[in-house]
């Protein structure tokens, strides 16, 4: 029961950051044109509700196997959000830009925290298995 308020919160929160990046707490450029961090963005932010409503999902779920499948869609949506801005939509061409210097690393830092624990939660979770 502790184990499944802690991992669901903390992918809530980790949902809440990934939409707060690069809006909020390290925006992306902000031009009449629109860029490529822009589509990052708005995709950013897709993936960052995706993430909070799984974790909600997962903070009423009871079975374990229920969980298990969360926690796999929760390290391939870390994927996700490093795929966005390095592969699939990108940033700015430029260095400097905001994009690059400050949402780009907040964005990698915040997809590996996620893939930390969501492997943690697998780990518990086979774990727990095997005991029962």
């Amino acid at each position: 029961m502790k184990n499944r308020v802690v991992f669901a919160l903390a992918f809530i929160l980790l949902g809440l950051l990934i939409i707060l990046a690069p809006t909020v707490l390290f925006p992306v450029c902000e031009s009449e044109k629109k860029m490529a961090c822009y589509y990052t963005k708005e995709a950013e932010i897709g993936i960052g509700i995706l993430i909070a409503a799984l974790g909600v999902v997962y903070f009423f779920l009871k079975n374990k196997s229920a969980r298990l499948g969360i926690a796999i869609a929760e390290f391939f949506s870390a994927g996700l959000v490093l795929l966005y801005p390095l592969k699939l939509t990108g940033l700015c061409k430029m260095s400097d830009m905001a994009c690059r210097v400050k949402t780009l690393p907040a964005l990698i830092v915040l997809a590996i925290v996620l893939v930390a624990i969501s492997l943690g939660d697998l780990f518990f979770l086979a774990k727990s298995e095997t005991n029962e």
